[in-house]
């Protein structure tokens, strides 16, 4: 009987412990591998560039995007850098920002995306490797970092074109323009044809820019240095300003005394009022050069058609004005005169109210000054 246990005794499984250790150690053992995979595949996502582009997202917003911009071509001299800057801020501020792989072919060593802000692509973020080294045999682990990043500049598409008297000034974004920006040729205006054969007349000069960003800002200022207002028209990118005329002024007394004088003879002449007009022009020759087209219309006038003006009594100028002076030039300006000639007829008793109004150009020739053109305005009234 003792022996039986004993033999017994001897039969306790110890192989079995020891293949249950085995087991439970092999699974603790894979597990830790699984586990180890699991996170070695972690770390290799977390490594691989587009896990990083988020990093490198919010590196490039705390550094600010728009100091990596790109301006196609030449910047025009009436805009900034800060001016693109500017643009970029309001274009994509409280804008989504992010990244997808670019299309076409990829650099492994140096992958390329694009940069949208809610669906707008505006620019490039290309990645560089920084290191490598082996990991679980088969893969590798990178360090990556920003390798350029090109952020594309707003198209700029506005172009203005300014035409002004050569006296006046133009400035835009607070830069005058001058002679890079001026266009070949000049134009008289139509006003100046007949002044200008005897004194210099204002030209028209046009001022052209292309490739500005928006819409400029424009001040014309005229020979006094004061602002001028003036009308733009748009057409798509294209701004055009044309000021035809030149800023009014203050008449001096003394001219306007002489131009209110000169044009009441004038029309005096015209109705047989002036001594010696049925002569000839010498009663108002002085007021006009001596080969002026006026002085000829007037000799016309008096051989022809003057014996048809109705005798009256010595006429009484009512509403006498002198206005809108524009001084073009030390030499040259313009002014505006108005009133009513009363004359009573001598046949019928009647009164006769003649309205005279034009504008009258003069031009200082020897010292003197002269009437060189006469527009009626009577029709614009």
């Amino acid at each position: 009987m003792r022996s039986v246990e004993k033999q017994k005794k001897k039969g306790f499984p110890f192989f079995w412990i020891f293949y249950l250790l085995f087991v439970i150690t092999l699974i603790v053992f894979w597990i830790c591998v699984a586990e180890y995979v699991k996170k070695g595949l972690v770390l290799y996502e977390e490594n691989q560039p587009d896990a990083q582009m988020e990093k490198v997202m919010d590196e490039l917003r705390s550094t600010g995007l728009e100091q990596y911009m790109t301006v196609g071509g030449e910047i025009s001299r009436f805009e900034t850098a800060e001016n693109y800057s500017g643009e970029f801020r309001e274009r994509t501020g409280g804008k989504i920002l992010f990244c997808t792989k670019a299309k076409g072919f990829q650099d492994a060593a140096a992958p390329k995306y694009e940069l949208y802000a809610d669906g707008e692509l505006i620019g490039y973020v290309t990645l560089k490797e920084l290191s490598s080294k082996p990991f679980m045999g088969i893969l590798s682990l990178s360090e990556w970092s920003v390798g350029s990043v090109e952020i594309l500049a707003a198209e700029a598409e506005e172009s203005l074109t300014v035409t002004v008297p050569d006296a006046y000034q133009v400035w835009i974004n607070g830069q005058q323009a001058d002679e890079r920006e001026l266009m070949e040729g000049s134009d008289v205006a139509q006003e100046f044809v007949y002044a200008a054969e005897y004194v210099e007349v204002p030209k028209l000069l046009t001022y052209e820019t292309k490739g500005l960003l928006q819409k400029p800002s424009v001040r014309i200022l005229d020979q006094n240095g004061n602002e001028v207002a003036f009308e733009e028209s748009c057409q798509g990118h294209e701004t055009k300003i044309t000021v035809g005329s030149m800023q009014e002024s203050e008449m001096p007394t003394d001219l306007s005394t002489m131009v209110l004088e000169n044009a009441e003879r004038y029309t005096n002449y015209f109705s047989v009022d002036l001594p010696g007009c049925r002569n000839s022009v010498e009663p108002i020759r002085d007021m006009f050069p001596q080969d002026s087209y006026y002085l000829q219309l007037a000799d016309t006038y008096r051989r022809e058609d003057m014996w048809m003006y109705s005798d009256h009594d010595a006429p009484v100028f009512m509403n006498e004005s002198v206005s809108h002076y524009v001084r073009y030039t030390e030499v040259f300006f313009s002014c505006e005169v108005y009133f009513d000639k009363k004359m009573k007829l001598k046949k019928t008793g009647r009164d006769k109210i003649d309205t005279t109004h034009f504008r009258l150009y003069y031009g200082l020739l020897d010292g003197s000054w002269k009437i060189l053109d006469i527009q009626t305005l009577l029709d614009e009234s």
